[in-house]
Formats: structure tokens, C-alpha cells, sequence
């Protein structure tokens, strides 16, 4: 509240300022203290608040750090259109109150309207020039603190990737298929090898498209399948249209990770993993079926993911557990 009112006395004081600067210049020393004082304050006011108005709706519309230079000639445009109209109309209307001859132009007028109009646009440049600066420093700020998520994110996959847990269990499937089923076994072996060859090739993307990420995620279920059997199932709807827009990679493969990991498994009651899009995103779900030897989990890699796609879109990963259903919404991201 403090900081409001200071912000309205300062921006009326510096109006006061403006206009006690024009009346000294265009004015004679005996109008100085006429009412239109008051009149001419409220324009600069007018103007100032107009201008406001249209930087807040071009930030929302037109960020500085999507498009500067569409921004800058639209803006610049956008205010010198509303300031010479509004600035004519009042002054047009102060002319009428103080003299009421009906001209539309008097010399007095056309001795004002120019410099004000410079004076204004002066302004003008110099609070564009600051916003642009500030978005430019706060572009890069963000750039930074994304290249330091980005490294601690490739950090935590390269510990995936070495994770001694999921390897040494397919080794296990692996040695047991050696003598139940050797043509099985090679297969076993591909599809392994795919699933490390796409975390090595993929470990500094950025984004991928959902295609290759289910390619992905069909390598690591065949192996997940030859270990759990019948006890996890997998059903995967993905809309066609969805399937060129972009996640983060190897982010749905720690998402069907973390079930199998928190969740009961058996033939008896086996663990449902639905995986499909609706409404621009992937969602993936399963009842909770928690198991009892499992440590409390720290959520490191769901916070891991909501802070990588926050650097992408406005659109937020939705987790959310109703008792029975856990359920993550990802966004789908659809590049320029």
C-alpha cells in the first residue's frame, strides 16, 4: 500500500513537473497560475496512464523476448497513434474552454503540438529502450539458470544411465533367457542395446518428438515385459496427430520407471500402466498399488521434469493422486 501511493505521488509530481516546464516555455508569466494548470497536468496524466495501458497489453500479447523488433514498431506505432489523437483532442478542447471561437487549429496550437509530441515521444524511447534492456537482462538470466538446470538434469541422466540396478536386472533376465531360449535371449539383447543407444544418443537434446520418445518407451517395455511377465500391463493410445509434437526426452520412461519402482507387481493383481494424449498432452496413469519395501520417495525427479518444461512452456506438468489413481500430465510442445 506504502509502495502504491508512493508510486501515485511521484508519477503526479513528475506530471506537475512537465507541466510547469510547458507553461514556462509557450505560456506568459501572467497565465502561469490560470486554472489550465491543473488542465494540462491531467493531459500529461492521460497520456502517461495511455501509454501504460498499451506497454501492459503488448507485454502479454508481444514479449519483448519473443519478437523485439516486431514489439518496438508496433509499440512505437500503438503510441504515437493514441498520443497525437489524444493529446489534439485535449488540447483542442482546452483551446475551446479558455477562448470558445470554434477553430479547430490556432496558432498557439500549432506552436504546442509539435514539441509536445517530440517531448512525449522523447519519453517514449527512453522507457522503451530501459524495457527492452530488462528484458534482455532478464532473458539472459534465464538462460543461465536453464543451463544450470540443464547440466544437473543431463547429470542426473548420466547417473541414470549407470543406474547399476537397471542393468544388473536385465543382466539377470538375460543369463536365465541364455538357457531357456537363445533366439529370445539375441532379441533381449537388441532391444537393450536400443534403449542404451537412445539415452546416449539423446543425452543433450533438449526436446524430442513424441514419436521417438514411444519408440523409446516400446524398447524398455519389451524389457520390462520379459522380467514382470503378465504382472504389468502397458496400453498405449496415442492420437496420430500428437506424435510430432515435442517432450522432453526420457522423461516418459522415468515416469513408467517410477510406477513399476512405487507399485505392487503380481500375476494375481497385476499393475495397469495407461499411456495416452488428450487435450495437447500425454498423460500417464495407474492405480496405487503401493509396495511395502519401497523408501519414501524424495520426488527429485518429478521436480527435476516440472523445472526442465517450465523453461519451455507456460503449460505446467499436472501430478496428482486421488488415493487410487496417480496420474502426470505432460504438456505437449509444438515447436515454431
Amino acid at each position: 500500500m506504502k509502495n502504491s501511493k508512493f508510486k501515485i505521488t511521484q508519477k503526479l509530481g513528475i506530471a506537475v513537473a512537465i507541466t510547469l516546464f510547458f507553461k514556462i516555455v509557450f505560456f506568459r508569466i501572467e497565465d502561469f497560475f490560470e486554472w489550465d494548470l491543473v488542465f494540462i497536468t491531467a493531459i500529461v496524466l492521460i497520456i502517461w496512464q495511455g501509454n501504460e495501458a498499451i506497454d501492459g497489453f503488448l507485454n502479454t500479447r508481444h514479449p519483448w523476448i519473443e519478437n523485439a523488433k516486431k514489439r518496438l514498431i508496433i509499440q512505437s506505432l500503438l503510441s504515437l497513434f493514441f498520443t497525437s489523437i489524444t493529446l489534439f483532442t485535449l488540447m483542442y478542447t482546452l483551446h475551446q474552454l479558455r477562448f470558445g471561437d470554434g477553430r479547430i487549429i490556432d496558432r498557439k496550437m500549432m506552436e504546442i503540438f509539435p514539441p509536445a509530441i517530440l517531448f512525449t515521444l522523447v519519453l517514449l524511447s527512453i522507457k522503451i529502450g530501459t524495457e527492452f534492456f530488462n528484458a534482455l537482462k532478464n532473458s539472459l538470466l534465464e538462460v543461465e539458470k536453464y543451463k544450470t538446470e540443464s547440466a544437473n538434469a543431463q547429470l542426473e541422466n548420466l547417473k541414470n544411465q549407470l543406474n547399476p540396478h537397471f542393468l544388473f536386472n536385465n543382466l539377470s533376465v538375460l543369463t536365465s533367457l541364455v538357457y531357456k531360449n537363445q533366439d529370445k535371449a539375441a532379441h533381449f539383447i537388441n532391444e537393450l542395446s536400443k534403449v542404451y543407444r537412445y539415452v546416449l544418443d539423446n543425452k543433450n537434446s533438449e526436446l524430442v518428438p513424441l514419436k521417438e520418445e514411444l519408440d523409446f518407451i516400446n524398447h524398455y517395455i519389451y524389457l520390462q515385459k520379459i522380467r514382470f511377465e503378465e504382472s504389468i500391463l502397458f496400453e498405449i493410445k496415442i492420437e496420430e496427430s500428437k506424435k510430432n509434437d515435442f517432450l522432453l526426452p526420457m522423461c516418459l520412461q522415468m515416469l513408467v520407471e517410477n510406477t513399476i519402482q512405487h507399485n505392487e507387481t503380481s500375476q494375481a493383481n497385476p499393475l495397469k500402466v495407461l499411456i495416452y494424449t488428450e487435450n495437447n498432452s500425454l498423460i500417464i496413469e495407474n492405480p496405487i498399488l503401493p509396495r511395502s519395501n519401497v523408501a519414501d520417495s524424495t520426488k527429485t525427479g518429478l521436480k527435476n521434469i516440472e523445472k526442465r518444461y517450465s523453461f519451455f512452456t507456460d503449460d505446467k506438468v499436472i501430478i496428482s493422486n486421488n488415493g487410487k489413481i496417480f496420474k502426470v500430465i505432460l504438456p505437449l510442445i509444438q515447436r515454431r
